[in-house]
């Protein structure tokens, strides 16, 4: 399994949020590119980079934080936050982004993402499946849609998509721990699916726990901002499962 840390920019700093609620953000760091190269130092080679600006305004904000991560460091980099067109998805990836998270884009019209597959393909997209209460959300966590879980990653499948990151919003954030009845049933009713887990990742030994149900990497963000977790423990799991 990959672990796989979390950079999430508002106003240009690195904050992070409770649930997903604007109203709760801590700030950690003006320089976010600072903790990037932290990370790549510590022996990390992925980076997960959320533009919360993004989310809200329905349009990326900072594709040049993104480009200066990408071109000053040799992390791979996934984005996501506000990306809601085929043209939007295309300006991320050159800006230097490995991998593109779509989530509210995705949900909007039942041909995108078929569209985004033949468009980019399938190593190049992370689709979001976010769940808050049951369903999946979109608009930076703050609608529902009317799809569940099932629903979403069955229609992802058939249209070609390898990559389903599934966070658990009501525990993003806090440092609960990961839900496992909420992850294992997942990975083994669609063994096919590349899944990415996160939401209350709290140590190592939730960290061991998503690998042992088989996810292919796991997010965490608040853990390693405030100690619990340090970034050369989690540097060990950067190993990339077979495919």
């Amino acid at each position: 399994m990959i672990a796989i840390p979390a950079i999430d920019i508002m106003d240009g700093s690195c904050v992070r949020l409770v649930k997903g609620l604007f109203n709760q953000k801590k700030t950690y760091s003006k320089n976010p590119l600072d903790f990037a190269k932290a990370f790549e130092d510590a022996g990390i080679t992925h980076l997960h980079l959320i533009d919360l600006d993004g989310a809200r305004m329905g349009k990326p904000v900072h594709l040049k934080l993104l480009e200066k991560i990408a071109t000053e460091t040799s992390l791979k980099v996934d984005y996501g936050g506000g990306i809601r067109s085929m043209q939007s998805t295309g300006e991320v990836l050159s800006a230097g982004a490995q991998k593109v998270n779509l989530g509210t884009f995705l949900f909007s019209r039942p041909d995108v993402p078929g569209r985004c597959i033949e468009s980019f393909g399938q190593e190049s997209l992370i689709a979001a499946v976010d769940i808050k209460k049951g369903k999946v959300a979109v608009k930076g966590w703050q609608q529902l849609s009317g799809l569940e879980t099932d629903g979403a990653v069955e229609a992802l499948m058939a249209a070609g998509w390898r990559y389903v990151s599934v966070t658990d919003v009501s525990r993003d954030g806090t440092m609960q721990g990961p839900d496992q009845a909420f992850y294992k049933p997942l990975v083994e009713r669609y063994p096919e699916i590349r899944f990415i887990g996160g939401g209350g990742v709290a140590s190592m030994t939730d960290l061991r726990m998503l690998e042992s149900f088989g996810l292919y990497a796991a997010v965490t963000g608040k853990a390693i901002l405030e100690g619990k977790i340090s970034a050369e423990d989690l540097s060990l799991f950067n190993h990339v499962p077979p495919a």
